[in-house]
């Protein structure tokens, strides 16, 4: 008697410890479905077929964006980009003027020399950075010509001051 007694309890044993393993599992370690969607990884851009992003910056005017020569004096550069500030909303472009001593290289990225650039209708918004200081000088020309291959323009508060660019 005290054999099957022994049995009947050791096997009681352990059903009550299968039984709380299986308890434990399903309750306490089993995520809800909801956490498990969570966590699937869905990759969305294979390297295999083509993916386009579409981002919410504004195009940039072709007929302006390009490198280009001052008509009266070759040596003075302007590059209007198309890469977008996404902080100030405006586009990137540069100048310099290789007359005066002052070469492309030589010019601290986004620093003296750079610019930001927006195109409001007929007017071109430029606002001058500096190296040292983050205070933006602003600069309004009325476009007269852009095309391909020319950008006419003149101060909005000096009519009779008129910059012509050719296109490089």
């Amino acid at each position: 008697m005290k054999r099957k007694t022994l049995i009947i309890t050791l096997l009681s044993i352990l059903l009550a410890a299968i039984a709380g393993t299986l308890v434990y599992i399903f309750v306490f370690t089993e995520k809800a479905e909801d956490e498990i969607q969570d966590e699937i990884i869905i990759n969305e851009f294979q390297t295999n077929v083509a993916t386009y992003f579409e981002d919410a910056i504004p195009p940039a005017d072709t007929l302006i964006v390009g490198r280009w020569s001052n008509s009266k004096n070759p040596k003075w550069h302007k590059v209007y980009y198309d890469d977008f500030d996404e902080d100030e909303q405006l586009y990137w472009g540069k100048e310099w003027d290789e007359k005066e001593d002052v070469n492309e290289e030589d010019l601290d990225y986004h620093g003296n020399g750079w610019f930001r650039w927006e195109k409001k209708g007929d007017i071109l918004h430029e606002y001058a950075t500096m190296s040292l200081r983050s205070v933006p000088i602003h600069r309004e020309y009325a476009i007269t010509v852009s095309n391909s291959d020319s950008l006419v323009y003149n101060e909005t508060d000096y009519n009779d001051v008129v910059y012509t660019f050719v296109k490089n």
